[in-house]
């Protein structure tokens, strides 16, 4: 029970977070499914293990209800066991998934740092690159509930500690599996027939002396009630310190910081600059040169508190950024998110005879992420020139010049950074009742998974707060710098503190927790899901028996959202003098998320299908077996309407050495809550405003569309397998994929380069130019006409055109005094072809960078007595920059990468000591940046390639524990 209770403490530590929606619903969750399988595990610790329990289960290959061989199955389908996955990236089994060649584009706790309408520490998985949502995630063949607002699924609600296997399915199966399973689907798991006790503890630390991991967790299982049940249950802790940004700064890219600068074309190409700085802003506040005309103190910079001297330009690059001097940059971002996460899991199942099974699975979920976004800032701020901080001689110099206001940009290094800080909680019941009678087995099965995430913005700058502590004037009666408010109006903003901002520590702690705030929102999404089923072979036919799977499922998804900031708000320029707008200005400074609007929306589905598998020929010559497989599905939502959706596919066994398959498929993806239903978000950010050449801050404005329609795609897949009879326990497959979506849903978002490219060549005619707003007519080409918001939407107008080959190997043989294993997963993805919208050029996202058109891992593993070597060698190919093939950039191609991680281990008794290296060659990643927005925030995203390495080496030690 020492397990349990010291997870329980874990879970039940005060916190703000649970506080927003009430302690005791937080502990409900939490203590109910912790108390519980502490019990189970707590039992299971104290019973002598007797070796593994035999199961008769059958096994039904995912992507399929009908068959049982996954030799015989025409879609393909990768099985990787846990085992190898974390033998060589031991951190998580989702890490190590991700590694994968068919996986690109997904998110992990290494992707950069995210802003707080999201979960960015989680991982989401990304089949081919073509959408988070488009990969259907399953655990033990069932659907789970979106964890986030924006509707993605965080795969680490799902118990790790007994899972057994995953089966990738890389082609559209919705036919089978409903929604989202246009890319495929990624199915984890469970050992269900778990017997004997486990244990395992282990820690990271990398070659910098960072980024710690601690992970421990217990597993138990047994039969029980005279053979009859099977019980057996997990506990888990993980704590990943993360990568802070002085962290990150050890590394040699990080001290960079690199960007992508140039306009892209012969004569400008875009290539990488080193020590990027924006030449508008600095980290002891500058008096802007651009817009401070007969300012006699433009262009200078606190260089230190108090005093101003000339700001030193740097190397100009493009309008707005320089390669050194003294401008700013954003370098408090993290490397890799802080997480936290506890996890507890039980499971019950009961032969009740006759052929009748029952089980119950239930598992609590805590996870907690964390990390620096954007530094906190003020950009081009107008402040009172005989501000009660500036000196004598400095007002003397503005007033004398009839200056009574000037403009101000400072990034500041006192204050904390935007600081998303998210909790998910999940709590997922698994149950239903199996069984046969004759030549049939049917099943009835109940999901209930509730989702909750809190997220807080912890450094939020309330702006009307800033507004009047910015406004700071010299009090007549005390001869203290005071708020001019607090003489003027002191209701207004009671408790106001000054706010200095000229040098580079000049902010007081107390100004600063004065302006800063919390926004902070709280998401349920919850599914219950009824499925039944019954499948079996009615007859047999020429060539053996045909098989025919009849199945239904009626679910609901339920989704509300509250906040305490709403994005909408307008700050009240009651009593402040300066940057207010009365009905315009926003209220924050940083983005938040609205209330979900009615409070609770919806999604009702129900479904039918029908999968048939029928034999056509067999022993014949050059035909030993041929299958025919074709399953279709009807479906109804209460928020699209009827969908149908079809598979066919065939399995042709010449001989035992050589098989063919292949599928063709119409598969869907529904609209989720979160697309027709989303809450308006705001989320300020820097940007590049093509059309005054300005760099700067403004409003990203994000709306949903309730007339989304569904997405359709046509698959198609065709591969070959090959089992050498002269080489035994070799195989090879190859799988050719090709993938069309005509209505796919997308985000056409104003800030966008290419909307914003049409704009300009239009003149201000086109239709996209209504996704930018502007505060005088678009013939203004001055600093005046600075957008003042993008406006981004889905709707169902891209087009996604992708196709590739999957290759996968494997080879065992008897080696010297011991066993070899080699295993090789390769993707080669020459095409992902979008058009966004009618007008928009044609993009080729595959062969870019974070999406390689050709990768490999490859798995080799030696094994002698009781010692074994796993080495884990990850490859890919040269890349081109991004999408945009008419860019011309320097060089043309970023280069080929590989990583190599190595696992010694040692079994001594009833215990496996093992040490792992990841990146064994302390492999630095190349330096990168993209076009658009990154480049006008230096230091905040990458300057790596996503995907690779940022961390470096990394090293594990750890213990597992079988008994």
């Amino acid at each position: 029970m020492f397990g349990a209770r010291a997870l329980f403490h874990v879970f039940n530590e005060p916190s703000k977070a649970c506080n927003f929606w009430g302690e005791a619903m937080y502990r409900k969750y939490l203590k109910l499914g912790v108390s519980t399988l502490a019990i189970v595990i707590g039992a299971e610790w104290s019973a002598h293990a007797q070796g593994t329990v035999q199961t008769t289960e059958q096994v039904v290959v995912t992507g399929s209800r009908v068959i049982t061989n996954g030799n015989d199955s025409p879609i393909p389908v990768t099985v990787i066991s846990t085992d190898v996955i974390t033998a060589t990236a031991p951190a998580t089994v989702f890490d190590g998934l991700q590694a994968l060649p068919v996986f690109d584009g997904g998110l992990s706790p290494q992707s950069n740092p995210q802003n707080s309408s999201q979960n960015g520490g989680a991982h989401q998985f990304n089949l081919r690159n073509i959408g988070v949502t488009r990969t259907l995630v399953l655990y033990d063949g069932r659907r789970i509930a979106p964890t986030a607002p924006t509707g993605q699924t965080n795969a680490d609600i799902i118990p790790e500690m007994l899972l057994q296997r995953v089966d990738i399915v890389t082609g559209g199966v919705s036919a089978v599996y409903g929604s989202d399973a246009i890319s495929g689907v990624v199915n984890f798991i469970t050992n269900k027939d778990f017997d004997g006790v486990k244990a395992f503890a282990q820690g990271g630390i990398s070659e910098f002396a960072d980024g710690k991991i601690a992970k421990v967790g217990v597993a138990a299982g047994e039969d029980v009630l005279g053979g009859h049940g099977h019980i057996e249950g997990s506990l888990m802790y993980y704590s990943n310190a993360g990568i802070a940004w002085n962290e990150k700064l050890r590394r040699p890219w990080a001290q960079q910081v690199i960007t992508l600068q140039g306009a892209g074309t012969t004569a400008s190409p875009s290539h990488i600059v080193y020590n990027t700085r924006l030449n508008s802003t600095s980290f002891g506040g500058y008096i802007t040169a651009t817009s401070n005309a007969g300012n006699p103190l433009a262009g200078l910079n606190f260089a230190t508190n108090g005093q101003l001297t000339p700001f030193n330009h740097g190397t100009a690059v493009v309008t707005g950024i320089e390669s050194g001097g003294d401008g700013g940059y954003y370098y408090q971002a993290s490397s890799e998110f802080k997480t936290t996460e506890g996890q507890a899991y039980g499971r019950f199942d009961y032969d009740f005879g006759n052929g009748i099974q029952a089980y119950a699975s239930v598992s609590s979920t805590l996870i907690q992420n964390e990390d620096n976004h954007q530094s906190n800032e003020f950009r081009n701020i107008s402040l009172s020139a005989t501000n009660g901080f500036l000196s004598p001689s400095q007002q003397a110099a503005m007033t004398g010049a009839g200056v009574t206001k000037f403009n101000f940009s400072k990034i500041m290094t006192q204050a904390p950074p935007l600081q998303p800080d998210s909790w998910t909680t999940a709590y997922l019941i698994n149950s239903g009742i199996n069984g046969s009678f004759g030549k049939y087995k049917w099943d009835l099965s109940y999901v209930f998974n509730s989702n909750e995430q809190f997220t807080r913005n912890n450094a939020n700058i309330d702006l009307g707060k800033a507004y009047a502590a910015l406004d700071a004037v010299v009090s007549p009666a005390t001869g203290q710098v005071v708020c001019n408010v607090t003489l003027t109006n002191p209701t207004l903003y009671p408790g106001c503190q000054p706010l200095n901002l000229f040098g580079p520590t000049s902010e007081s702690s107390q100004a600063l927790d004065y302006i800063l705030v919390n926004t902070k929102y709280h998401s349920i999404t919850t599914l219950n899901d009824v499925g039944a089923s019954i499948a079996g072979s009615p007859f047999d036919d020429w060539a053996g028996p045909v098989t025919i799977a009849l199945s239904g499922e009626y679910r609901t998804t339920t989704f509300s959202l509250k906040s305490n900031a709403q994005p909408t708000s307008k700050l009240d320029c009651t009593g402040l003098r300066f940057n207010c707008v009365q009905g315009t200005t926003l209220l924050f400074i940083s983005n938040v998320v609205a209330d979900e609007n009615p409070s609770t929306v919806n999604q009702t589905v129900a479904e039918g299908a029908l999968e048939f598998d029928v034999p056509l020929l067999k022993d014949l010559p050059f035909v030993q077996s041929l299958d025919l497989n074709a399953a279709g599905r009807f479906t109804n939502y209460n928020t699209n309407g009827d969908v149908q959706t079809w598979k066919v596919g065939l399995e042709w066994h010449v001989n035992d050495e050589l098989s063919f398959r292949a599928t063709r498929s119409l598969d869907i993806r529904a609209p989720n809550l979160n697309d027709l239903f989303a809450p308006q978000l705001i989320n300020p950010a820097g940007v590049q405003d093509n059309h005054t050449g300005i760099v700067g801050q403004a409003p990203f404005i994000t709306n949903s569309n309730p007339n989304l329609s569904v997405e359709k795609a046509n698959t198609m897949t065709a591969g070959v397998i090959y089992r050498p009879a002269w080489l035994d326990n070799f195989s090879i497959s190859a799988d050719y994929f090709k993938t069309k979506i005509g209505n796919a849903i997308t985000t056409i978002q104003g800030q966008s380069t290419t909307v914003q490219n049409l704009c300009e060549a239009s003149n201000g005619t086109s239709l996209y130019c209504a996704l930018i707003q502007r505060p005088l007519p678009f013939s203004d080409r001055s600093a005046a006409n600075f957008v003042t918001a993008f406006i981004s939407q889905g709707l169902n107008v891209q087009s996604i055109n992708t196709e590739g080959i999957d290759v996968e190997a494997n080879y065992q043989t008897d080696l010297g005094p011991g066993h070899f294993g080699v295993r090789l997963l390769s993707s080669y993805q020459p095409m992902l072809k979008t058009v966004q919208f009618a007008g928009a050029p044609i993009l080729n996202a595959a062969n870019i960078a974070g999406s390689p058109g050709f990768k490999n891992s490859l798995f080799l593993k030696y094994t002698w007595d009781d010692f074994s070597v796993d080495i884990l060698e990850k490859y890919h190919g040269r890349t081109r920059w991004n999408s945009d093939r008419t860019q011309v950039y320097t060089p043309a191609y970023l280069p080929s990468a590989a990583y190599t991680n190595v696992t010694l281990t040692y079994n001594l008794g009833i215990a496996s000591y093992y040490l792992t290296v990841e990146n064994a060659f302390n492999k630095q990643p190349t330096p990168y940046g993209n076009n658009g927005g990154s480049s006008g925030v230096p230091g905040l995203f990458g300057g790596f390639v996503p995907g690779d390495d940022a961390i470096g080496r990394y090293y594990t030690l750890g213990v597992r524990l079988r008994m």
